[in-house]
């Protein structure tokens, strides 16, 4: 065995073991070995999962600390007893408005606490919550209402003019309207007002009073297989698939993710949410999660260089972020801003290099904060956990270990057949927090199912390899290659991934540009470290530094790209662009290559912030 230090406090022990497994008693294949639970016991790898709804499960866990905060949002701070009493009454006034089990109930708003207590609400009576994008378009708005019916919308300081339009145009027969000037206020309107039933557009604080005209009993008791929640992919081309979770999905993730690191109930804790909720890694892992361990969620909605201090004077523990997150608080953080309270930096959409970590800790130390900094992934399917690395040792390089209590197996990607350790192939997962499928798209949802040995898993579309420590290092996605003309097939993750291993890059996207030659070559966007020039000798740096020189791959190993692997052209960035889910807008900066090509512009560029 092989002792490890974890750096940082975010962990309850300093010190763990990686097993050095003897060669004569491993098989070579994690489905047999299970390397990521060997040093779990029996229940942790066999979990019962309660057969509760979320509210019941939070109802039930939050009994001993329901005087502690739950939500944290701008001015205004909610205990556990508070936000579920507001559920409790909002939930009366769904029911008022006709809302029934299975119900959709479409949210347009940021990261708002009234969003937290509109999902508890519709989760209590055995409805679906879906948020959408709140900088979503109206068109975007209207299919998605369409697409799931819904008859009651939720929005934010939306005009008249806006809402009737919906109404024209959708199912929708009432709108609860969240206005500006109420994000601070707890609770709802006690006094009568006589505009309650004279309209079909209700403002958010008169609810309760909604709810006073419903005298009927109330089902509160759903079980796990109920539908919950409606998150979304991220998609890198056309509309994000709709991904349909149920309790069950939930409350297992959060069992697995405790189980796989030994977190405890830890109220006073707090943590940042900074993700959007449309997104599962935004109100499934950064906001369910903190509540179901007894957290306070920080919601920090639309996060800006404007605003980022301001949710960094709130004091957060936990930070859920990513690698843009990181550098918003590098660049926007003042000079004797106190972070001492961050003990954790939690990276999910994009892997956190291990010089940006490297970098992120230097950064947090001089800033008064023992940080470690980690990688996590997962897919919208999976309740966004597939692997995860907090509360374990860490390795850098890697994204952490599968969950305790799940299935994981490697395939190859031609043959589906299973790869031993360190052979690269498909990530594909089983378990009860995998999704129940995509939202009206049963085409969709038999495509993602791969059966081997007689287990049926969940195609993650994620290329690595599993170590025999159990760790999974993400080499790429499927989905993200070009063939040139010679039929040479090149992986942009695996190239980017390179490429952030040359000393003087802080990070780079690699996408396809069309060649009247080639087909296809390689385009990078590079963010070079301060003090490094962008110009051409700096490309001739960073090409020399591929071409000649053997960088160190993730276990110690040489690793050189191929010629035809090479980016033909680097541009020099300010900055990446992100999606609205955070992760590099790979569509973009396609579209930018090609504009580059018709512009005839030189390889090196620099792209200023706007």
């Amino acid at each position: 065995m092989e002792d490890v230090n974890i750096q940082g406090k975010g962990v309850q022990s300093t010190k763990f073991k990686l097993f050095k497994n003897d060669s004569h008693k491993m098989t070579g294949f994690a489905s047999i070995d299970r390397p990521y639970e060997k040093d779990a016991n029996f229940f942790e790898k066999h979990p019962v999962i309660p057969n509760l709804s979320i509210y019941n499960a939070v109802l039930a866990m939050s009994l001993p600390y329901r005087k502690e905060n739950a939500i944290n949002c701008y001015d205004l701070t909610v205990t556990y007893n508070e936000l579920l009493e507001d559920a409790k009454a909002l939930s009366k006034g769904l029911k008022e408005l006709g809302v029934k089990k299975g119900d959709v109930v479409t949210c347009l708003i940021p990261n708002f606490y009234q969003g937290v207590v509109t999902f508890f609400a519709a989760n209590r009576i055995g409805a679906v919550v879906s948020f959408l994008n709140s900088r979503a378009e109206m068109d975007e708005v209207k299919y998605y209402l369409n697409l799931f019916e819904s008859k009651v919308f939720l929005s934010y300081d939306k005009s008249k003019e806006y809402n009737d339009e919906i109404i024209k145009d959708t199912k929708v027969e009432n709108i609860i309207s969240l206005n500006n000037e109420d994000l601070n206020k707890h609770g709802f309107n006690l006094e009568t007002n006589e505009t309650i039933g004279n309209s079909n557009i209700v403002s958010y604080r008169d609810m309760k009073l909604v709810g006073d005209f419903y005298k009927q009993w109330i089902n509160v008791f759903h079980g796990k297989k109920n539908d919950a929640l409606i998150l979304f992919t991220s998609g890198t081309t056309g509309l994000p698939k709709s991904v349909l979770l149920t309790n069950e999905n939930f409350i297992a993730s959060g069992t697995y993710l405790k189980n796989s690191a030994n977190i405890p109930v830890t109220h006073g804790e707090k943590c940042l949410v900074s993700v959007p909720f449309c997104y599962p890694y935004g109100f499934a892992t950064s906001t369910l999660m903190s509540l179901l361990c007894g957290r306070e969620a920080i919601l920090a909605p639309n996060v800006s260089a404007d605003n980022i201090n301001y949710f960094l004077s709130k004091m957060p523990n936990i930070v859920f972020g990513s690698p843009a997150l990181l550098e918003l608080v590098r660049r926007n953080t003042k000079e004797n801003q106190d972070l001492s309270s961050i003990h954790t930096f939690v990276s999910g959409g994009d892997f956190l290099s291990v010089q940006n970590a490297e970098s992120g800790i230097e950064f947090f130390k001089k800033h008064g904060a023992d940080v470690t900094m980690c990688n996590g992934s997962g897919n919208a399917e999976t309740s966004a956990n597939s692997t995860t690395t907090y509360g374990l040792p860490i390795k850098p390089e890697t994204v952490g270990r599968p969950l305790v209590g799940t299935d994981a197996i490697i395939l190859d990607k031609d043959t589906l057949k299973e790869v031993k350790y360190g052979e690269t192939g498909i990530l594909c997962v089983r378990g009860k927090h995998i999704f129940k499928g995509y939202y009206k798209r049963p085409d969709l949802t038999d495509k993602v199912w791969i059966k081997y040995n007689g287990k049926t898993y969940f195609n993650t579309e994620t290329l690595g390899r599993l170590d025999e420590d159990g760790y999974f290092t993400l080499t790429g996605r499927q989905s993200r290659f070009y063939i040139k003309s010679d039929l040479n097939k090149v992986y942009c993750d695996k190239v980017q991934n390179i490429i952030n291993k040359v000393e003087g890059v802080r990070n780079c996207a690699v996408v396809k540009m069309p060649d009247e030659k080639e087909l296809y070559v390689g385009k990078a966007y590079v963010v070079l470290k301060d003090g490094m020039p962008k110009d051409e000798v700096t490309e001739e740096y960073i090409r020399k530094s591929l071409e000649g020189s053997q960088l160190l791959g993730e276990d110690g190993e040489s690793v050189q790209l191929k010629p035809f692997e090479i980016p033909a052209s680097f541009e020099f960035v300010d900055q990446l662009p992100r999606t609205k889910a955070d992760k590099i807008d790979y569509m973009t900066l396609e579209k930018m290559a090609e504009e580059s090509i018709k512009q005839n512009t030189g390889k090196v560029k620099v792209l200023k912030n706007n």
